[in-house]
């Protein structure tokens, strides 16, 4: 599949950036995006013109693909360590703008699950502008100062994190199967030191919680539920504290 991906013309990766229905698929088309038409500006220009293209497709094979987003509303399911992706390569928008981004080394912003028409049609105008040599401001995300993993400290990530503790199915047959084929277990070790318990996503996920909020020490009263409701009642209230690197109530 790589190496057929190699051979495509810039026009047939347009096409297949159109279509793409899996994570593997995707990853390919930017990857032989990135190997062969890094400096065609015909294909760049191509692409800033898919920006607007709100067609959704649900990924399949998503496995350790992160995007925060999709993991709310349960379309991923976290896995406790993957590849974040900011821009929503469920939809056309997100996969173009995921390509010129990594194409260019430039960033005008995301596109994610709200993002709006007009929005959408700003992002395209500003990487239009820019491949007419014009210039144009880029975005700058912000900065979580002093946090130990950047990638997992938004609001976005936060809430994706307690949403991904609630219990799943998928989520559950993917901790047996890890159990099984990993350690030759039918069931997690009552040893909450022994490493099978990281066939469970959510010892992950309760690790990163707590780091994002600076207990030291684990709380096993802070189960899915009590951050559920944490969650629903402080999340508009919550501030990053940057000089110790958590959230902190305001």
């Amino acid at each position: 599949m790589y190496d057929e991906a190699q051979k495509l013309t810039s026009a047939e990766l347009l096409t297949k950036n159109l279509d793409d229905k899996s994570w593997s698929a995707v990853f390919l088309t930017l990857n032989a995006s990135l190997n062969n038409y890094a400096k065609d500006k015909d294909y760049l220009n191509s692409l800033a013109n898919q920006l607007t293209n709100k067609t959704e497709t649900k990924l399949e094979g998503t496995s350790r693909l992160i995007i925060w987003d999709r993991i709310i509303n349960k379309d991923i399911i976290f896995e406790g360590k993957g590849l974040v992706m900011d821009n929503d390569l469920f939809t056309v928008s997100g996969r173009a703008n995921q390509i010129l981004q990594n194409l260019t080394k430039k960033n005008f912003g995301y596109v994610t699950i709200n993002s709006t028409e007009k929005e959408l049609k700003n992002l395209k105008n500003n990487w239009l502008n820019y491949l007419s040599n014009k210039n144009v401001e880029e975005f700058k995300p912000f900065e979580y100062t002093n946090s130990k993993i950047p990638e997992i400290s938004s609001l976005n990530a936060v809430n994706a994190l307690i949403i991904s503790l609630q219990a799943n199915p998928t989520k559950e047959a993917i901790t047996k199967k890890c159990l099984k084929n990993v350690y030759k277990l039918d069931e997690m070790p009552k040893d909450k030191g022994s490493s099978a318990s990281y066939c469970n996503p959510d010892t992950y996920t309760f690790a990163y919680l707590a780091m994002l909020f600076g207990d030291e020490k684990t709380d096993d009263s802070k189960n899915a539920n009590w951050w559920l409701n944490f969650w629903n009642e402080n999340h508009k209230k919550l501030v990053w504290n940057s000089e110790k690197g958590i959230y902190q109530i305001k």
